[in-house]
C-alpha cells in the first residue's frame, strides 16, 4: 500500500504526537496521546523500550554490518532485522499499544557500552511537503548505498512537531513540520562512512528546503543556516556580535556558523 497525503492529514489531527519510523521503505507510524493514567498491565514494557533503545536495536544494527560480506549479503541482512522490527510494531497495534508515565519515558544512556552506542542528524521539513521528501531521501539514501556502499543500520526518526514562535531559531517558526532523521550506530571502521554521509545528505536536505537542528546536525555550514532561517539567522548573529563582540562564548563550531 502506498501511503498518501490524505493519511498523513489524518495521522496528524487525530493524534497529539506524531513519530514515524521508517524501516527500509515500510513506514510505521507511532501515536502518542495523553491518557488519565498509567496501565499496570503493560508497565514492564518501559523496561523492555529501554532496553530496546540504549542496547537491542544499536547493538544489533551494528552487528548485522560487522561481518566481512558482500554488500548484497549485509543488505539482507539489515533488511531481515527490519523486519523483525516491524513485526514488534505489529504486535504492539494488535495489543492496542501501551501507556507509560512520563518518567517511564526517560532513557539512561550512561551505562550503554560503546558497542551499543549511536548517533543521528535531525533536518525539519514542512508538513505538507513531507511525503515528497520523505520518498525523494529513499532514493537519494538507495543512490547513495549504491555510489559509497553505506547505509544507516537503523531505523530513519520522523518527528511531527506543531508550529511554535517563541524562540527565534525555532525550526518550526514558519509551520508545523516532520523531521527526517538518519540514525547509525557507527564504529571506528565506518565512522568515515558515516561522515561522509551526513555531509552528503546535508547538501540534499538543503535543496529540500530543510531546517537543521543546530545542536544536533554534525556538518552544517552557514550557507545551510542563512537559507533556512534567513531574516532571523541574520538578526540572530547581529544581537551576537553586540552583546558578545569578542566571541567569547561561542565554540568553534558556531563561530563558524556566523561569520
Amino acid at each position: 500500500m502506498t501511503l498518501t497525503e490524505k493519511e498523513i492529514s489524518e495521522i496528524t489531527s487525530s493524534n497529539e504526537g506524531i513519530i514515524c519510523w521508517t524501516l527500509g521503505s515500510i513506514a510505521v507510524f507511532e501515536c502518542r496521546n495523553s491518557t488519565p493514567k498509567s496501565d499496570s498491565r503493560t508497565r514492564w514494557l518501559a523496561n523492555v523500550r529501554r532496553m530496546l533503545w540504549s542496547y537491542t536495536v544499536p547493538f544489533v544494527g551494528r552487528f548485522s554490518q560487522s561481518f566481512l560480506l558482500a554488500r548484497a549479503l549485509k543488505n539482507l541482512l539489515l533488511d531481515g532485522w527490519f523486519a523483525i522490527l516491524r513485526s514488534c510494531f505489529r504486535v504492539l497495534a494488535r495489543i492496542g499499544g501501551f501507556s507509560l508515565y512520563d518518567p517511564d519515558k526517560i532513557v539512561d544512556y550512561r551505562k550503554t557500552p560503546p558497542s551499543a552506542r549511536y548517533a543521528f542528524t535531525f533536518w525539519a521539513f514542512p508538513r505538507e511537503q513531507w511525503l515528497r521528501t520523505l520518498k525523494e531521501y529513499l532514493k537519494f539514501r538507495e543512490q547513495h548505498f549504491r555510489m559509497y556502499g553505506f547505509r544507516c543500520n537503523m531505523p530513519l526518526g520522523s518527528y511531527f512537531i506543531r508550529k511554535d514562535t517563541n524562540s527565534i531559531l525555532s525550526y518550526t517558526h514558519d509551520g508545523d513540520i516532520i523531521s527526517i532523521d538518519p540514525i547509525h550506530a557507527y564504529t571506528k571502521a565506518d565512522k568515515a562512512a558515516w561522515d561522509l554521509f551526513l555531509t552528503k545528505f546535508n547538501a540534499w536536505a538543503y535543496k529540500k528546503n530543510g531546517v537543521p537542528l543546530l545542536n544536533q546536525s554534525p556538518f552544517v555550514n552557514n550557507s545551510h543556516v542563512v537559507a533556512a532561517y534567513g531574516q532571523r539567522w541574520h538578526d540572530f548573529t547581529a544581537w551576537i556580535k553586540t552583546e558578545d563582540p569578542n566571541g567569547r562564548m561561542l565554540n568553534s563550531f558556531f563561530a563558524e556558523l556566523t561569520m
